[in-house]
């Protein structure tokens, strides 16, 4: 039986995936000027501060080629510094600046702004619920991530 269970609990997460892609990140979240990519790579920078280029890629599951071009396109913005490893060339660090970081700020309070719109169409029963099984969700997914 758990196996049956396992099965069916993956095949539900994956089923989350399109719709949450279609409803919640597919939003118009390219009126900040920025695509889905650079906003995680900025969380990330975000969330864990300097890391070379190589670990993000890692963290992001970005080729090294697509890692290359976020950088630069982010840096180009002066919302990344690139900071070369003196003690070893072959690394590169990334930083996010305090540009990046209000960026990064400004666009999660138009984006959360947006997802708050979308949900105005939800009554307060779906709502809740929503909110409960999110929660429940967060907090199963912590266990296995």
């Amino acid at each position: 039986m758990p196996a049956d269970i396992r099965d069916r609990a993956a095949d539900t997460l994956l089923a989350l995936i399109p719709l949450y892609h279609k409803n919640v990140i597919r939003t118009r979240h390219t009126f900040t000027g920025l695509q889905f990519a650079q906003y995680h790579m900025l969380g990330v920078l975000m969330k864990h501060g300097t890391l070379p280029m190589s670990e993000i890629g890692q963290r992001l599951y970005i080729s090294r080629p697509y890692m290359t071009t976020l950088a630069d396109s982010l840096a180009a913005e002066d919302l990344v510094e690139r900071r070369p490893v003196p003690t070893d060339r072959r690394v590169i660090n990334i930083t996010i600046t305090d540009k990046g970081k209000k960026h990064l700020r400004h666009s999660v309070m138009l984006y959360k702004r947006e997802l708050k719109d979308r949900l105005a169409v939800l009554d307060d029963h779906d709502l809740d619920a929503l909110y409960i099984a999110s929660e429940e969700l967060q907090r199963i997914l912590a266990k296995i991530l």
